[in-house]
């Protein structure tokens, strides 16, 4: 009888651990009932990866995802053997990743992280994912120090800690160090956050999500830096606490920047010769010094719950724009000069009569969809509080064209309101541009079905009621109901609203295709 060969396993460990550093952690782990050689190599490849939720308290599953069969003190006890034995062997593990959980007195837990951080640092440790899982808000446990002292990382992720002036005593001049994400940190003492950006100079990729302390952040120091994302937790803020703002005075190198609830600091000319995302959400600070930087290379910008807009006009120049997103309240006066031939818009408005009345409303949006014009518009009314029978008062003027200018072409018109608004908006909204397509949903759920009542409603404003004498309709040549399955793959197909019935209301999308005369 002849005897089978494992050549794998006679392979050298060297390459047996290059070989594991393909598989996740739970698969390498595995290999370890495969022969004796292979008993211990999982321990030792050059990625490590270890994770521990412990089981939940009787009625109590707040972690979420997959819970460990072993209790803590057998996990500790893993990761210490696999991090000592790549420690006696003199293995670098260049990537290592720890997903636990600590309660308020795990001394033993925090003094384990200790001691791991210094072996790593010691073995010359690239990437560092260090995490908490906790059922707590983020801010109880503190950083160990080494975590900063390590000169060989590349990439360190440290979510859910307390980095205060203990954490950093350690710091030291983090001269590869290319990715920080901070998430769901707390730092109250704006040195600390100033400290560790200057020990990164090389720095390409920041990433902060949480509580920070500090009335300015600057990044000018960081000219190799491509990605700045940064989110304050505002939820935490004590009264009188104002949102952290972010310096840029030379932001060449940028090529993604995102910041949510925080304020930014532009210098007025500010050339963003490398920027190609611009992500604004909650920001309260003044954007008005956007109208006098340049933005050569941005492909993608979008505003989001910015007060910064309200009250003033805002002209961006970027030449190369495929993107414009907009989500507030309120119409602003964004001003978009771009070279590209092709290039979508959205615009997402919550609006609300009493706060906007329509004798505002609409001419402020037609300013903003004809500047915009030159895209392909799609035009959401998110919500409107709206809830008796009362007609819109929709000025002359807006039903006729806003003074005789020519309609907007709007890709798409999708509503999300109560039904008895549906004419009165339709009135506004045909007023001021001709959509190719109209989708419409209701506010009213409940047992109704609220979709077919929505399609009903249209069909009778678009397709029966054709004696209206509505401005609107002289230009409204056809309207088509249309539906489609909720594949990607299912195709928009003709339909008359009897026929409806046939179909259950949530295996299908519908929508009211419109030709209008000259378009």
């Amino acid at each position: 009888m002849v005897k089978k060969m494992d050549r794998i396993s006679e392979l050298p460990k060297d390459v047996l651990r290059k070989i594991l550093y393909f598989l996740s952690q739970e698969e390498a782990a595995r290999t370890s009932i495969l022969s004796k050689p292979w008993r211990y190599i999982w321990c030792t490849r050059p990625n490590l990866d270890f994770s521990y939720a412990p089981p939940p308290r009787e009625g109590n599953n707040s972690h979420g995802g997959v819970r460990n069969k072993i209790n803590k003190d057998e996990f500790l006890s893993i990761v210490d053997n696999a991090l000592r034995r790549c420690h006696d062997q003199n293995v670098c593990v260049e990537e290592f990743r720890l997903s636990t959980s600590l309660g308020d007195l795990d001394h033993e837990s925090v003094s384990f992280l200790e001691k791991w951080a210094e072996l790593l640092s010691n073995m010359g440790t690239k990437k560092f994912d260090l995490s908490l899982l906790s059922d707590h808000a983020p801010g109880r446990v503190e950083l160990p120090p080494v975590v900063f002292g390590s000169e060989s990382l590349q990439r360190l992720h440290v979510e859910r800690f307390v980095l205060d002036e203990k954490a950093i005593e350690r710091l030291v001049p983090l001269k590869h160090l290319k990715s920080l994400s901070l998430q769901e940190i707390v730092i109250q003492d704006e040195v600390v956050f100033g400290k560790i950006i200057a020990n990164c100079p090389l720095i390409e990729n920041l990433d902060v999500q949480g509580l920070v302390t500090s009335n300015i952040i600057k990044v000018d120091d960081l000219r190799n830096l491509k990605k700045l994302k940064f989110h304050s937790d505002v939820l935490r803020l004590k009264s009188g606490e104002q949102l952290c703002s972010i310096e840029i005075h030379r932001p060449s190198s940028l090529e993604t920047l995102k910041i949510q609830t925080g304020n930014i600091s532009l210098n007025k000319g500010a050339e963003f010769l490398n920027l190609k995302k611009l992500y604004l959400s909650y920001v309260e600070s003044p954007l008005d010094h956007l109208s006098s930087c340049k933005f050569p290379s941005l492909e993608y910008l979008k505003f989001n719950g910015c007060n910064g807009l309200k009250g003033i006009r805002v002209f961006i120049d970027a030449p190369k724009l495929v993107y414009f997103e907009y989500t507030e309240k309120f119409v602003p006066s964004i001003y978009i000069a771009t070279a590209s031939e092709e290039w979508k818009s959205s615009v997402n408005l919550w609006y609300k009569p009493s706060n906007d009345p329509p004798s505002l409303f609409f001419p402020r949006l037609k300013e903003l969809l004809e500047s915009l014009s030159q895209s392909k518009i799609y035009l959401n009314l998110t919500r409107a509080m709206h809830y008796n029978n009362e007609p819109y008062v929709i000025p002359e003027n807006i039903q006729n064209g806003c003074d005789g200018d020519k309609y907007v072409a709007v890709e798409s018109l999708n509503f999300f309101l109560c039904l008895p608004s549906f004419r009165y908006i339709l009135n506004g909204f045909f007023g001021i541009c001709r959509p190719r397509y109209v989708v419409g949903e209701s506010r009213y759920c409940g047992d109704w079905d609220w979709k077919t009542g929505v399609t009903e409603c249209l069909w009778k404003i678009l397709i029966v009621e054709r004696e209206s004498q509505e401005e609107w309709f002289r230009d409204l040549e056809e309207a088509r109901l249309e539906i489609c399955g909720l594949s990607n793959r299912d195709e928009w197909r003709s339909i008359t609203f009897s026929e409806l019935s046939n179909y259950d209301h949530s295996e299908y999308h519908t929508r009211y295709a419109l030709k209008w005369r000259g378009n």
